[in-house]
């Protein structure tokens, strides 16, 4: 059997929403659940006969959910939703401050929202958590000020 190994971009977006959320706890709480195990993850593709892309089963192996600057961007257990009549999309995450819903689409694994009846598609989970974090970011301005940065890299510095 082949081992799993936890997407190293993946890892470094989980650390990097981690340390942000870190910076602006005195703001925003948030929390992050304990990892899936993989036995969690392959049981929840057998029963559902679905398979889930290799990213986001890595986010699930870093947390199983997790809810971000007081829920701006909660990330869930995936669940089956509808577009149509048919089980034909996962629900991911949401987006509170928008009401925007997070999907990866059971028959080819893209990941995509929709919000107010458009559609946006991502290139793959990295690049959704990429665009999220854009808006974490401003929060940080908005809270922190256009220093953040420098706040952060001093809290966080990055290893060599």
């Amino acid at each position: 059997m082949e081992q799993f190994v936890i997407d190293p971009i993946i890892k470094e977006q989980f650390e990097y929403y981690q340390n942000m959320c870190s910076l602006l706890s005195e703001f925003k709480d948030s929390e992050f659940a304990p990892p899936a195990t993989l036995e969690e993850i392959e049981n929840w593709e057998k029963e559902n006969d679905a398979t889930l892309p290799h990213q986001y089963k890595s986010w699930l192996m870093l947390t199983k959910e997790s809810r971000i600057l007081d829920g701006y961007i909660e990330f869930r257990w995936p669940e089956f939703g509808t577009l149509d009549e048919s089980n034909d999309i996962i629900v991911i995450a949401s987006i509170i401050g928008d009401g925007e819903t997070t999907y990866i689409s059971r028959s080819d694994g893209k990941v995509f929202s929709i919000f107010e009846g458009e559609i946006k598609e991502y290139d793959d989970f990295d690049d959704f958590l990429t665009i999220e974090s854009l808006y974490v970011e401003s929060m940080a301005e908005d809270f922190i000020g256009e220093e953040w940065t420098d706040l952060y890299d001093e809290k966080f510095p990055s290893q060599p």
